[in-house]
C-alpha cells in the first residue's frame, strides 16, 4: 500500500476486516425470533454488530444522520477562542454538554496525547428532560430540529435493542434493560461529533484502545479508521499484537453498534464490552476524518451488578466494588484524563484488560 494513495481507494484484504453480523432494525421491531437470537448471539460473541437502518421507515432518522454531519463541520470551524467558551471540563462534571480540544486525552502509557477534537450534545439538554442549563453556540441551536430527531431516533433504536436482549435473557421486571434506560427520563446519553485531525504518521494512534463506558454505543463514518479488537484474542488474555486488530469499513444505511462496560458489568460479562480504537490504515497516513457516536448510559443512580437471570454466569468476578453508573462515568473520565486519582487508569480505560502500550 502507498502512503500517497488516496483513502477512498484503500482494498483491505478479508482477512483484515471486522466480521461483524449484520441486524435489522427492522426485523427487530417486527418480533422476529431469529433476529432476536442473532442479536444475542452478536452480543455475547464479538460486542459488536451492523445496524441495518436501509427500511425506508428509518429514512428521516438517515436524513438527520446527513444534517448533523454538516453541522459537525461548522462546529469545528468555528474558532478556537469561541470553542474554548464551552469547554466539556468546565462546563459539566459528568462531560455531557462541551468542546475538548485536541491533545488532552491520554493515548499511551507514556502519556501521549489524543489526536481529535470531540463536542458533546447532552440528551436531557436537547429533549430538555431537565432544568439543566444547557449552553450551546448558535450552530447548534440552528440544527435542534435534526439533533433532536438523531437522538430520539436513536433512542428509541436502543430501546428495541435493550427489549429484545432483556426478553432472550429472560430479565424480570424491574430487572430489564430498558427499565434502566427509560425513554421519558433524564440519564446522561450524550451525542458526540468527532474530528480526527490528518496526520503524516502513518503510525500515529489518535484515540487510546478503550472500552465504552455506558450501555451502547451507535457509530456512524464515513471513512475507515474505527478498528476492533475480536473477543477472544489478546484482549482477554492482558495482551495482543498489532496484527490483531481489524478494521471496521463504513455502510451507507447502517450504524455500527457496541455493547459498552455497564450492559457487560450487568451480564458479569456474558455481553462483551470489546475493545476498539481510530486509527489510520496500516501503511497509509490518518486523514481529516469526521465521525459521530450516540453513547447511551443508563441512568445515574443505577447499581451496576450482575441482573436476575438463568443466562448470566454467577461465578466471574464483577472485580471492583459495585458502584453506581454516575460513579463509573466519573471514574472512566478520570482515566480519560489521566489524573492521577483515577485509580488504575490502565484497566479503568480498558475494561480490565490493562493492554495499553
Amino acid at each position: 500500500m502507498s502512503p500517497s494513495a488516496s483513502y477512498s481507494e484503500i482494498n483491505l484484504p478479508s482477512e483484515k476486516l471486522a466480521d461483524l453480523r449484520t441486524i435489522s432494525l427492522h426485523k427487530l421491531q417486527a418480533g422476529s425470533i431469529s433476529e432476536q437470537d442473532l442479536l444475542l448471539q452478536a452480543c455475547i460473541e464479538d460486542g459488536f454488530f451492523c445496524l441495518d437502518l436501509t427500511h425506508p421507515r428509518f429514512s428521516p432518522l438517515l436524513s438527520d444522520v446527513d444534517a448533523v454531519f454538516k453541522l459537525s463541520k461548522d462546529l469545528f470551524n468555528y474558532p478556537t477562542d469561541i470553542k474554548t467558551l464551552f469547554d466539556v471540563d468546565k462546563v459539566s462534571d459528568l462531560k455531557t454538554n462541551g468542546y475538548k480540544p485536541k491533545g488532552r486525552n491520554v493515548v499511551a502509557k507514556d502519556g501521549k496525547s489524543d489526536g481529535f477534537e470531540s463536542w458533546v450534545l447532552p440528551r436531557n439538554g436537547l429533549l430538555q428532560l431537565t432544568n439543566d442549563p444547557f449552553s450551546h453556540p448558535p450552530a447548534i441551536a440552528s440544527n435542534l430540529h435534526s439533533l433532536c430527531g438523531l437522538v430520539q431516533g436513536l433512542s428509541s433504536a436502543a430501546y428495541t435493542i435493550f427489549s429484545s436482549l432483556s426478553t432472550s435473557l429472560a430479565l424480570p421486571a424491574g430487572q430489564r434493560f430498558e427499565d434502566f434506560q427509560r425513554l421519558s427520563c433524564p440519564a446522561p446519553d450524550i451525542l458526540r461529533l468527532l474530528k480526527y485531525h490528518a496526520d503524516a504518521n502513518t503510525n500515529c494512534l489518535p484515540q487510546t484502545p478503550h472500552t465504552d463506558m455506558g450501555s451502547l454505543t451507535f457509530v456512524f463514518s464515513t471513512r475507515p479508521g474505527l478498528q476492533v479488537l475480536p473477543v477472544g484474542t489478546g484482549q482477554d488474555l492482558g495482551s495482543y499484537d498489532e496484527s490483531d486488530w481489524r478494521y471496521v469499513l463504513p455502510r451507507p444505511g447502517h450504524a455500527v453498534v457496541n455493547i459498552g462496560d455497564c450492559l457487560s458489568i450487568m451480564t458479569n460479562g456474558l455481553l462483551k464490552s470489546a475493545l476498539h480504537r481510530v486509527g489510520p490504515v496500516a501503511g497509509y497516513a490518518m486523514p481529516e476524518r469526521y465521525s459521530m457516536a450516540y453513547l447511551m448510559r443508563p441512568e445515574d443512580q443505577t447499581m451496576l451488578r450482575a441482573l436476575d437471570s438463568p443466562f448470566i454466569p454467577r461465578t466471574v468476578s464483577n472485580g471492583d466494588d459495585v458502584v453506581t453508573s454516575g460513579e463509573w462515568i466519573r471514574k472512566k473520565f478520570k482515566a480519560l484524563r489521566g489524573q492521577k486519582d483515577a485509580g488504575n487508569f490502565d484497566q479503568i480505560l480498558t475494561g480490565g484488560r490493562g493492554v495499553l502500550a
